[in-house]
């Protein structure tokens, strides 16, 4: 955990713990990424790289814009910063393709699996036997 707040620190973000209710986690204009600490800290990781996802692409809520968009965005920047090629490839290779072992065996969420195995899949080193 400490390495993703340590990450988000170095593109001038902040992290704070709150409890949220049913949210994971938001991303304030000033640069602070708010976390539930009420979730599970595998949740807590994934909200922070998708937070900094958002702050990455300067996605902006104080006027119109697609949101399905940015959430993809975000997503997809969040899977490529937590999954490795090689990370995914011995992963799979011990559990199989399905997302929720996957995603226990890479310490991420389904959801971040899914984005990754959707736009990443050529990025995945063969992997040879022996």
């Amino acid at each position: 955990m400490d390495n993703i707040v340590a990450r988000a620190s170095s593109l001038g973000l902040r992290v704070a713990y709150r409890n949220l209710g049913r949210r994971n986690g938001e991303l304030t204009r000033g640069g602070l990424i708010v976390v539930n600490y009420s979730k599970p800290v595998v949740v807590q990781r994934c909200t922070i790289a998708h937070e900094m996802g958002h702050w990455h692409y300067g996605h902006d809520w104080t006027r119109d814009h697609d949101r399905a968009r940015d959430e993809r965005q975000a997503d997809l920047y969040a899977a490529k910063l937590l999954i490795s090629p090689l990370e995914y490839a011995l992963a799979e290779q011990v559990v199989g393709p399905h997302p929720t072992p996957l995603a226990r065996e890479l310490g991420v969420t389904p959801q971040l699996v899914r984005v990754w195995q959707e736009n990443m899949a050529g990025s995945v080193p063969v992997a040879r036997s022996a």
